[in-house]
């Protein structure tokens, strides 16, 4: 009793539970789960869903996943964690993701609480892989909920972007002009090819297949779900931790990072994008609180079908713009610069598209081949050349969301904030209000230096030389280009006056 009297109501909610998990292994998943086992220790149980990989089986992946340092402070809190993860052999592609009957009738008795994170995240992913991952999955583990008789709570995590083709986004289910069952009937009996040919139009007002998958899965939650208990959760671009469970946690180079880290190593140097435009970020930590919340929430106010509670959890107004984004991490890179950099960093943005692409490629892939020349002269790798190609690949990728604003309504996260107590609201903090983006930034900064490229400060000072020689090699070559300009036009000059 004296342990039920300390716990807050979202503690209570949890404590005894059973809670099924799709997507664990991803970022946001991994930290859902950290949270989770040190937050609501009274959790009865967590079903991973995981699969093979890589010549990797499921409990491989797991031990390699609880020894990164994500989990060392779950470890010191509460040490007997792992008896509470129970693995879920299955794969998304698979029917019914091929379950076992064991783990299915577990799952279907067992679990009062899903998170269904796992999705197909590749921006230019084919139509049928994404929509079978994406939309046909979500109707899988529908299908699954609708036979579980504890079930309290089912979020379905989306993305902010989900309803990027209208400018305000509300949180309140769209209409599209194509359904989940033609979708669905299409990847079942057509190929790709002739797919993408059918509704090539209808994608068209979307940037990619990612984001128009997520937007029929809502489609497909609204009409099919009944009476569950079904919650939406659409985040912004999340990234690197602020607080929990320590400042600057991340593990990959998706959003903006997959440009900037390239750019601070000195590799790139030109972006196609409007600086003055907001950068829709939002901390892994702040998200996975406000995403166990809304589960809470979703079991407390029952609203079902066209009434679901959907959150749009994005960046505050007074949010950074992607000059500030991208200027502090360029900045504190003068005091922190990296080991492997092989130029000195520069950043360079455009908003009209045919200047940036005349400067990629003569400052970018003309410098690759040279590069790549030299290497295979002297019997190395080249390699330049398909890093340069990625990075234009990725940056093609994320321009949308660089060259575009939307404005977003987020009456359902405000008021989901208010109606946590006061303890809750210190223990899962995801208020927005008054936070710190320049100490956020820099974490963000000192979190990928450590965290993504393994750099520490034993290496600083040898950086800080190659840093200083890079300058000096920079300003020589600019005063050498300017000088053969000078040159080049007084030799024109002299020509057209004789």
């Amino acid at each position: 009793m004296e342990i039920e009297a300390r716990r807050t109501p979202i503690q209570s909610f949890y404590a005894g539970q059973s809670i099924f998990i799709t997507g664990g292994t991803g970022f946001v998943g991994k930290v859902l789960i950290e949270k989770l086992l040190r937050s609501c220790p009274d959790i009865s149980t967590i079903y991973l869903l995981i699969r093979s990989k890589k010549d990797k089986c499921p409990k491989s992946r797991l031990d390699e996943m609880f020894k990164t340092p994500l989990f060392d402070r779950v470890k010191k809190e509460v040490p007997n964690f792992r008896k509470k993860i129970v693995p879920i052999i299955g794969n998304l592609v698979i029917e019914d993701f091929g379950l076992s009957e064991s783990d299915n009738n577990t799952l279907i008795n067992q679990v009062s609480i899903i998170f269904h994170l796992a999705a197909n995240v590749r921006f230019n992913e084919n139509i049928k892989s994404s929509t079978i991952i994406n939309v046909n999955a979500t109707a899988t583990i529908l299908k699954l909920a609708k036979h579980m008789p504890n079930l309290k709570s089912f979020i379905h995590v989306s993305t902010a972007y989900a309803n990027c083709h209208v400018e305000h986004i509300e949180e309140r289910f769209y209409s599209y002009p194509i359904n989940h069952k033609d979708l669905i009937m299409f990847t079942r009996y057509l190929n790709k090819n002739v797919i993408e040919k059918k509704i090539s139009r209808i994608i068209s007002r979307w940037p990619n297949t990612y984001t128009f998958t997520k937007a029929i899965a809502e489609d497909l939650l609204r009409d099919e779900s009944g009476d569950l208990p079904v919650g939406i959760f659409r985040p912004a671009i999340v990234l690197s931790s602020a607080n929990e469970p320590f400042v600057g946690w991340m593990e990959n180079m998706f959003g903006p990072l997959g440009l900037i880290v390239p750019s601070l190593l000195g590799i790139t140097r030109f972006y196609h994008y409007n600086p003055d435009f907001r950068a829709d970020i939002v901390p892994v930590d702040f998200t996975v609180n406000a995403l166990i919340a809304s589960s809470w929430e979703v079991f407390n106010q029952f609203r079902r079908g066209k009434d679901t509670l959907i959150y749009n959890f994005v960046s505050p107004v007074d949010g950074p713009t992607w000059h500030k984004y991208a200027y502090t991490l360029f900045d504190i890179n003068k005091m922190y610069p990296l080991h492997d950099a092989i130029y000195f960093p520069l950043a360079f943005y455009f908003q009209r598209k045919i200047p940036y692409r005349i400067c990629v490629w003569l400052g970018h892939f003309l410098p690759a081949l040279l590069i790549d020349a030299i290497n295979i002269c002297m019997n190395r790798n080249p390699r330049m050349w398909k890093l340069c190609k990625k990075v234009d690949k990725f940056s093609n990728a994320i321009q949308p969301f660089c060259n575009n604003e939307w404005n977003f309504s987020t009456d359902n996260v405000q008021a989901m904030w208010s109606h946590l107590s006061e303890d809750d609201q210190q223990l899962f903090n995801f208020s927005m209000v008054g936070f710190d983006w320049t100490k956020y930034l820099i974490d963000h900064y000192m979190g990928l230096r450590l965290y993504l490229l393994n750099e520490d400060d034993s290496s600083l000072q040898i950086s800080r030389i190659k840093y200083r020689r890079f300058y000096w090699i920079h300003q020589t070559l600019k005063i050498i280009f300017t000088f053969a300009v000078f040159w080049t036009v007084w030799i024109v000059f002299t020509i057209i006056c004789t």
